[in-house]
């Protein structure tokens, strides 16, 4: 990716960017012993800074922040270095810019002065002002692009680096991040969000948070903030908190599980994204493709949600007509598709399709299945991006040799326009004739990361396509004979983090030509009462089928709820898996959860969607047993 010129243009057009990781702890891993100034580096080993620079550039760090965290007259003092002030901060910018060149930006890097200042400590609001403005000369004389006013803990000296960096530097943007604890507060107990109105009181570009703790309590935090908050978000967490192992200090999250939770966060409408204490450069490799993620899905979901894509090859066909055929009514596509059409409760289970070449227990479940009185078998399709047995040619082994319809999901992920035609046809031909139409989970959430994903169009181009083949025409308006007879439905997240943009994608959907749709599995209740306010109230008129998902245990449920993308577990769901002593009574209180949940909704949506945990038919069909056909 192309970036803007300047640091601000990408701030104006809300470029989300990636930025590095540790610079101290990473330098006391290359040799630099703690008892060392970590600044003065700059100018006696410029070589060392240098290579972690470059270290991160080619892990995929777009923004590099300067050695100089430290590098401010107070804290210089301590090694007799504080007349070399800015020059090392100078240097620190140099040395940063060598490294990123034209490719990204230079974040000047700013921290606390190391000394009280009032009302706390002797040090004037004025001494630490012009102590702030001295650094950061320094960097704007190296040449940043953009001050980074990192790690405050107490809100009073953040202010001072404010006025100083509009003083001195008035030109460049400011970002300014405090450090919370896991309670949410900052270290002097000056709550989290009471912080972040200051900060955008004062007039900075960026407000954020770094340093302290790990991804997943700022996540919580940051959830509750980002929707009120009028300005760019950035947060840089730690590695998760330092533990003492064998006499080490060390920080325990993988580099996948900060991968993990870059996503969550740019899902939650963070803008910037970085590391602080224990993060290296194959942390930032790792996060780097959870950015690659977002932004291929993004950039395919803003091209089809303003264009609503009409998937037509070419301008002169954009002017012919539909023929004159009769698409198939929705009643006469398949039993599943008449059932929804009449207003009966419909209930489908969900299978894996087989991950070798031997599909015996899923053809022997898809029987029991059946034999239960359950209408379809949900295939779904390279689900998180793994590879299994054709999701296709799984629903037709269990419609012919199961005798039970399937719910085939396709998705956007695997083919181009051409081999999605193909498949559509092929899928009407052969008999199959309900798809779950999504966009696909991207390549680098799975097993096979260097797989490359199409992405064509999502959804909701797909949604189009199978309309117009359900009226007798191909993509290039080109009539087929007889139309397809496909029942069309799409998937839609009562719990998205950006729930008015989740909104406007489903009603297009419907409006692309979806008939029913099927939501993510939902633990919250309220969410999804709230979700079918909403298209109650906007006139979105589909027949919605809700997800269920029996959990199995309390890790079961720290997984779906921290790493399963779309969803959201209450906390009192959380604390009723957490009190269960063994397997067998997890199990059970997650099918209780489970059934309440069907017994809940009631009539409020027109089925049931349960999945098969582990293959675990006899769960799903015990969440089933309560179903009021």
């Amino acid at each position: 990716m192309e970036l803007p010129k300047s640091f601000r243009e990408a701030l104006d057009k809300k470029i989300p960017l990636l930025f590095d990781g540790a610079t101290g702890t990473e330098l006391y891993n290359r040799g630099i012993f703690i008892n060392r100034c970590f600044e003065d580096a700059n100018l006696s080993s410029p070589s060392l800074i240098l290579e972690l620079h470059n270290d991160y550039v080619k892990a995929g760090a777009e923004v590099i922040s300067t050695n100089s965290w430290g590098a401010n007259r107070h804290k210089l003092q301590k090694h007799n270095l504080q007349e070399e002030t800015r020059a090392i901060n100078k240097k620190a910018a140099q040395l940063a810019r060598q490294a990123i060149g034209d490719k990204g930006y230079v974040a000047g890097s700013v921290g606390p002065l190391g000394v009280r200042i009032e009302p706390w400590g002797p040090t004037s609001f004025d001494e630490a002002k012009a102590a702030f403005a001295e650094q950061i000369l320094g960097l704007k004389e190296g040449g940043v692009d953009v001050l980074s006013l990192e790690t405050f803990g107490d809100i009073s000296e953040l202010q001072q680096a404010i006025l100083a960096a509009k003083e001195v530097a008035p030109e460049l943007p400011i970002i300014a991040e405090i450090t919370v604890g896991i309670e949410g507060n900052m270290p002097f107990g000056t709550a989290a969000l009471w912080a972040v109105q200051k900060i955008v009181e004062w007039g900075v570009d960026v407000a954020g948070f770094n340093c302290s703790v790990g991804p997943q309590p700022l996540l919580t935090l940051i959830q509750k903030i980002l929707p009120d908050l009028s300005i760019p978000f950035i947060v840089q967490p730690n590695a998760g908190l330092p533990k003492e192992v064998d006499g080490r200090t060390l920080y325990m999250c993988t580099p996948e599980y900060m991968a993990e939770f870059t996503k969550h966060f740019l899902q939650a409408g963070v803008l910037f994204v970085g590391g602080c204490c224990g993060t290296s450069p194959e942390h930032i490799r790792a996060m780097s493709q959870s950015f690659r993620h977002q932004r291929a899905m993004r950039t395919a979901e803003d091209a089809n949600y303003s264009t609503r894509i009409e998937v037509i090859s070419s301008d002169e066909t954009k002017t012919k007509s539909i023929p004159n055929c009769t698409p198939v009514p929705l009643a006469e596509k398949s039993k599943w598709s008449r059932k929804i059409a009449n207003g009966e409760v419909v209930t489908s289970v969900e299978l894996l399709p087989p991950a070798g070449v031997v599909p015996t227990k899923i053809l022997e479940s898809s029987v029991r299945l059946r034999e239960a009185g359950v209408d379809a078998v949900n295939i779904p399709d390279g689900p998180r991006a793994s590879a299994r047995m054709s999701a296709i040619l799984t629903a037709v082994m269990i419609e012919q040799q199961a005798g039970i319809e399937t719910v085939l999901h396709y998705t956007c992920r695997d083919r181009n326009l051409l081999g999605m035609q193909s498949d559509m046809l092929g899928a009407h031909a052969i008999g199959l004739r309900n798809l779950l139409l999504v966009t696909g989970d991207p390549p680098k959430m799975g097993s096979y990361p260097n797989a490359t994903g199409v992405f064509d169009i999502d959804a909701i181009g797909l949604t189009n396509m199978v309309k117009r083949l359900n009226n007798g025409v191909d993509l290039g308006s080109r009539p087929i004979g007889e139309p397809t007879a496909l029942s069309v439905g799409v998937g839609v997240n009562p719990v998205h983090a950006d729930f008015e943009y989740e909104m406007k994608r489903f009603a297009y959907k419907v409006e692309a030509g979806a008939e029913w749709a099927i939501t993510q599995p939902v633990f919250d209740l309220k969410a999804l009462y709230k979700f079918l306010d909403y298209i109650e109230k906007h006139n979105i008129k589909i027949p919605i089928v809700a997800g269920i998902w029996p959990l199995m245990s309390y890790r079961n449920a720290q997984f779906m709820n921290n790493e399963v993308p779309g969803v959201s577990i209450p906390d009192d769901i959380m604390k009723r898996m957490a009190v269960p002593q063994t397997a067998e009574e997890a199990r059970a209180v997650g099918v209780d959860i489970a059934r309440g949940m069907v017994a809940s909704l009631g009539n409020a949506v027109q089925g049931f969607q349960v999945s098969a945990p582990f293959g675990r038919v006899d769960l799903a069909l015990e969440v089933l047993s309560g179903v009021k056909r």
